[in-house]
């Protein structure tokens, strides 16, 4: 994570108590906020999300940007993608559990352990999902499964763009993204957020 990495603002203020608020930013400035009408509480207790960098980190993986088929595609797992095209940052092998680790999606379910998945530096996004998607908990999983992460859940082999419902990029990115992919999210008709939940598109 770099050093100009933020946390999430704040959780959904219906749903916030002050033991689930994650730590302040240390002495970043925080993006000047938008009048409220214009925010939306995207971080609420429940909701399903995936979060990762829009190209690979690791040298040796193409350069495919992951958004533009995360719009398209929707999430597919590594062992569900036919061209191979989908590749994680992470070198793991994992043996030894009934479900293979590349034919899930990976998604996380917002908690109070959530602070430290959601860490937002330029070129992170979050694509969030419908949080009544049926998925499959690390209890559904047997005991010689390896959690990765305290909020995670999972989906067998891909998670269709019917369930997205929206999209959170880092401040800086979001001329980008809704200049190069601002058609898709008009297709979806879903909205584009940066990460304080201010507003960058909406379907009419």
């Amino acid at each position: 994570m770099s050093e100009d990495s933020t946390r999430i603002p704040e959780l959904a203020e219906q749903e916030t108590t002050p033991s689930l608020r994650p730590a302040a930013s240390s002495g970043r400035k925080r993006p000047a906020r938008r009048a409220k009408k214009d925010r939306a509480a995207i971080w609420q207790l429940g909701l399903l999300f995936h979060c990762t960098n829009r190209f690979p980190r690791r040298p040796d993986l193409p350069r495919i940007d992951r958004l533009a088929g995360i719009l398209r595609h929707g999430l597919i797992a590594p062992g569900s993608c036919e061209d191979g095209s989908v590749r994680s940052d992470l070198n793991l092998t994992v043996v030894g559990t009934d479900l293979p680790y590349d034919s899930l999606v990976f998604l996380h379910r917002f908690g109070p352990e959530s602070w430290l998945y959601t860490m937002a530096e330029p070129g992170r996004f979050a694509v969030l999902i419908d949080p009544a998607l049926p998925v499959l908990t690390p209890d559904d999983m047997g005991r010689h499964w390896a959690i990765l992460s305290q909020d995670e859940v999972y989906v067998r082999d891909r998670v269709p763009p019917q369930h997205l419902t929206g999209v959170a990029v880092y401040p800086t990115d979001v001329a980008t993204v809704r200049s190069e992919l601002l058609s898709e999210f008009q297709r979806l008709a879903i909205p584009l957020y940066d990460y304080d939940g201010n507003v960058h598109w909406r379907p009419e």
